[in-house]
């Protein structure tokens, strides 16, 4: 991890711990899935007509409170990778960011397995893969190893 990594983790894990008081939602799989989302905070999703700014970290589609963002994006369409032109939901800040995940995860039906789970960082992202959040086979794993790798597991079981 180069010093550009290391901070953009540290910032991110604030950011997590943060939105972790309000919904419980487990703060070391919510910073994971922000670097995954944004490959360090490189990609995050900007307008590609526009060049508008999305403060998105979570990939979550459609519209946010600052409206939305079309970009290119892969997804996994019957087991094939596939490039295509998503609408992306924009913020005005990343802590919107995180308050609009935490909304999406605890207010969907859909995720009330992972909600019941949150407790255990393990079984909750693979509960919201299960669910749906994400069409990528081996998000959960590619998830746990950012947060291993980053020692953010670890912070978890100590806060």
């Amino acid at each position: 991890m180069n010093e550009e990594q290391k901070a953009f983790a540290k910032k991110i894990l604030n950011e997590a711990y943060k939105a972790k008081t309000v919904t419980g939602l487990p703060a070391a799989i919510l910073a994971a899935q922000c670097i995954l989302e944004t490959g360090w905070g490189r990609s995050i999703p900007t307008d590609i007509h526009t060049k508008k700014f999305s403060y998105n970290l979570f990939g979550i589609k459609g519209v946010g409170p600052n409206g939305s963002v079309d970009i290119y994006t892969h997804e996994y369409i019957n087991g094939e990778k596939v490039k295509i032109i998503a609408k992306f939901r924009a913020y005005n800040n990343y802590a919107e960011s995180f308050v609009d995940y935490g909304n999406l995860i605890l207010g969907a039906k859909r995720y009330k397995n992972a909600v019941i789970n949150k407790g255990d960082p393990v079984k909750y992202i693979r509960e919201i893969w299960k669910a749906g959040y994400a069409t990528d086979p081996k998000y959960p794993e590619k998830v746990l190893k950012i947060a291993i790798s980053c020692n953010f597991i670890s912070h978890e079981v100590y806060i």
